[in-house]
């Protein structure tokens, strides 16, 4: 329910500052080996512009300008797409949400241009009835051994995990409350060591 988030600023243990630092690297490096032949084929157009050979000078211009958008979108661009998840899941605005964990997709989807896989968490809706929300959990990171129907600290920013932990005590929700009989529910109260409120 989004009424029970709450912002968070815990530091994430899927991801760190070092994650960032080694994307920034990679694609410092990429962006060089992008630019050296786009640099070359423009440095040889404009030296066949001053020797006025147009065919030469538009052909090496094209050229160049096409290498330049197909480096772009097949080694930039991914890389592009990975650090702004990475500056999003660690530095970004993330709340934190404590929900019964369901199941964690095998397919990899390719979402905002980084592949995920799906994560799906039972919520409860304004009216108390509970639905299937998903997340979308890095396919880089491997995801902790965590069993359906264990309650889980999902840290997010908007639907992309940051950090997803196992819960030890957790509120019992409304609906399951109704399924508990006086006896479990005095066996479940802080004082006598069960759920906590």
């Amino acid at each position: 329910m989004i009424a029970d988030e709450q912002v968070t600023t815990e530091p994430s243990s899927l991801f760190s500052a070092q994650d960032q630092a080694a994307i920034r690297a990679q694609l410092k490096k990429r962006l060089i080996l992008v630019l050296i032949p786009v640099l070359a084929l423009l440095g040889a157009a404009i030296y066949f512009a001053i020797q006025r050979n147009e065919v030469v000078t538009d052909v090496l211009t094209i050229v160049s300008l096409s290498v330049l958008i197909f480096c772009y979108d097949l080694f930039l661009k991914p890389l592009r797409c990975y650090q702004r998840h990475l500056d999003n899941v660690i530095s970004g605005r993330r709340r934190a949400v404590d929900l019964p964990f369901l199941a964690i997709s095998d397919d990899i989807s390719l979402v905002d241009g980084v592949p995920y896989r799906a994560m799906t968490c039972t919520d409860l809706d304004a009216k108390g009835r509970p639905y299937d929300r998903l997340f979308y959990f890095d396919a880089e990171k491997p995801f902790p051994a965590i069993a359906a129907g264990e309650t889980v600290r999902v840290v997010h920013h908007e639907l992309d995990v940051s950090d997803v932990v196992r819960v030890l005590f957790r509120r019992i929700l409304p609906h399951e409350e109704a399924a508990l009989s006086p006896a479990d529910l005095a066996a479940d109260s802080p004082r006598t060591g069960g759920r906590c409120p």
